[in-house]
């Protein structure tokens, strides 16, 4: 299976959030590898920490613009739950039993589609004006770090 690497034009300029998004092309690397390997436990493990990841980056970036003051974030956040919607569907159904592969598969091709028009065309929009609350929240970002993934960014 191919490898995925981050490319420079998935950057947002804005650190935090770009390493967060940066885990997004892990998921899909090792989820190739599950295939690759055809290990199911892999693909259980995959999924658990996609999860919980999804839930924690959503969590902040989420506070990121209401604290940004962003005027699309009810929007935004609609995107968010969808995604996390799809995402319980495809623990559902590797929880019923359904070919953990396929469902490996689908996962691969959402996150890549993630990738391209979440990142590149939802996130954007968002960059000048968290950039602006950047400059003057540091602390509210290591704060906000700390509640939602244990530890400040820079830690």
């Amino acid at each position: 299976m191919e490898h995925y690497d981050w490319t420079a034009d998935l950057d947002l300029g804005i650190d935090v959030i770009d390493s967060q998004h940066r885990r997004i092309v892990d998921y899909i690397n090792e989820i190739n590898d599950a295939i690759a390997q055809q290990d199911v436990t892999m693909v259980f493990d995959v999924m658990e920490r996609l999860k919980d990841y999804t839930m924690d980056h959503f969590a902040f970036e989420e506070q990121l613009l209401k604290q940004a003051g962003y005027l699309l974030m009810e929007a935004h956040q609609q995107v968010h739950r969808r995604f996390e919607d799809r995402i319980a569907k495809y623990e559902e159904s590797l929880l019923n039993g359904h070919d953990p592969f396929g469902v490996a598969r689908r996962i691969r091709t959402a996150l890549m589609a993630w990738l391209i028009q979440h990142i590149k065309q939802e996130d954007a929009d968002y960059v000048p004006v968290v950039k602006k609350v950047l400059k003057r929240e540091e602390s509210w970002i290591n704060g906000a770090l700390k509640r939602i993934f244990g530890q400040p960014e820079n830690a």
